[in-house]
This record gives C-alpha cells, sequence and structure tokens, in this order.
C-alpha cells in the first residue's frame, strides 16, 4: 500500500513493494514483472513513478529488461567462497544452477607479457587461448579468457569446450591440480564486455584473475574473468586468533 502523504517519494515506495515481493519468493526469478498499466492501477501511481521505480531496480540487479519482452525478475546473486579451486564453470554446477558455455574464440596465439610471465614460457613461446561466455540461470554472468601453454593447448584443442569442465578435463589426462593464486579486483565493462554480458559500458565489473598449478608448482592456466557484479559476489569466513600478551603489553 502507497501514502501518498508520507513524506517518501512514491517511487521508493513502490520499488519497496517490489522488493519484498521478490525477496518473498511472491515474484520468482525469470517471472515476467506485471506491465506498466497493470502496476499504475493496482498501486494508483503515475507511469513516471512505475518506470523510476523499475529503473532503479533494474539497476541495483534485481530485475532485468528483455527487448520487445518485457522486464524479469533476475536470477538471485551467486555468492561464493573463496577457500576452494575450483573452475569457473565447475562452481556454478556446485551450485545446482542450469549453466551455459558459448566458445567465443579459441586457438593459439602470441602470448601476452602477463600471461608468459604467469606461465614462465620463454619470449615467443605461444599459449593456446580460450574466451567463453558463461550464462548462469540463462542470463550472462561471466566473461573468462584463459591461456594455457603449449603442450596443454594440444590436449585442449580438439575438446568441446562449450560442454567439458576444463579443470575435470585436465585431471582426466592426469594433471594433478594443486593449487591456485588468485586477485580480485573492481572494474569497469568495457565495450567488448559491456556487449557480451548484456550491460551497459561502465557498469561495475568483478576482475578475477588466476593463475592454477599442478603439483610440484607448475603453471598450466592463467585466466581474467569479467563477472557482472550486480550478479555475483565472494565471500569469506574470517576467524579472529588472539595475539600474544607480548604483543599487548604495549596497548
Amino acid at each position: 500500500m502507497l501514502y501518498p502523504g508520507s513524506a517518501r517519494p512514491l517511487y521508493e515506495q513502490l520499488k519497496d513493494i517490489l522488493k519484498q515481493k521478490i525477496s518473498s519468493g511472491e515474484l520468482q526469478p525469470g517471472e515476467a514483472l506485471p506491465g506498466e498499466r497493470q502496476l499504475m492501477e493496482t498501486y494508483g501511481v503515475s507511469r513516471v513513478t512505475v518506470r523510476q521505480a523499475i529503473a532503479e531496480l533494474v539497476n541495483e540487479g534485481l530485475l532485468y529488461r528483455q527487448h520487445g519482452k518485457g522486464t524479469f525478475v533476475a536470477p538471485k546473486r551467486i555468492e561464493r567462497p573463496l577457500a576452494r579451486l575450483l573452475g569457473v564453470a565447475e562452481e556454478l554446477t556446485l551450485e545446482g544452477l542450469e549453466v551455459e558455455i558459448k566458445v567465443i574464440k579459441t586457438g593459439f596465439q602470441e602470448a601476452t607479457p602477463e600471461a608468459r610471465k604467469e606461465l614462465q614460457l620463454k619470449e615467443g613461446e605461444p599459449v593456446f587461448g580460450v574466451i567463453r561466455l558463461i550464462t548462469a540461470a540463462r542470463q550472462p554472468l561471466l566473461l573468462d579468457t584463459s591461456y594455457f601453454p603449449p603442450t596443454i593447448g594440444h590436449l585442449l584443442q580438439n575438446t568441446d569446450l562449450s560442454r567439458d569442465l576444463i579443470y575435470t578435463q585436465l585431471e582426466l589426462y592426469g594433471y594433478r591440480i594443486s593449487n591456485g593464486r588468485q586477485r580480485i579486483s573492481a572494474g569497469l565493462a568495457s565495450r567488448e564486455q559491456a556487449r557480451y554480458l548484456q550491460c551497459k559500458v561502465g557498469s561495475p565489473v568483478l576482475v578475477v584473475r588466476r593463475t592454477t598449478y599442478v603439483e610440484g608448482g607448475l603453471p598450466i592456466d592463467f585466466s581474467c574473468a569479467i563477472y557482472r557484479g550486480d550478479r555475483y559476489e565472494y565471500h569469506v569466513n574470517l576467524q579472529r586468533h588472539p595475539l600474544g600478551l607480548e604483543n599487548r603489553n604495549g596497548n
């Protein structure tokens, strides 16, 4: 129910009502939002009020628009812990999500300076590059670019990378993946990234760079994944270990 005499603008009141319907499950992910006219009649507000409320919910990632089809409830934000080494498709599959992988480009190429350094390659040594768009719940989630040393590339070039999970496939070949080093930073979507992720140019994104190693410390993969910032977040559990008494004496 809206309160015209309230100090809070009507669009904020309508926005709160729609958010509550989404959080309670009354409006399910993928479900179409009632049309503008129906919302106007139900809550006695103007078209401008309805559009402003919807626009803010779209910006917050709770709704999304499909051109010519309408406005829909967005899939729930995905949360992942930082402590476990998983491939980008593996972690989504474990969440029980409907994952689709679209291979955009593969092939041997000249290594970027960053990839050459992370994979410990010699000057002029090529890499096998893979660019994949990964969707979850039928919505674009991340654009992943991975580089592999030539020996790994020869194994992967005949693999259906739209179906197979890369880490799992490498383990089937006998590689014992042991650990990874990961860096996470904030970024803004470039024009190309925005086109694939279906977001506005300059939208917030998470940039996740990862180098993966097998036993013995040999790097076999360097990747840079661009996640939509409104659909994905990492979390980590922190524990406090009391400082030694010798460190407290100065407090």
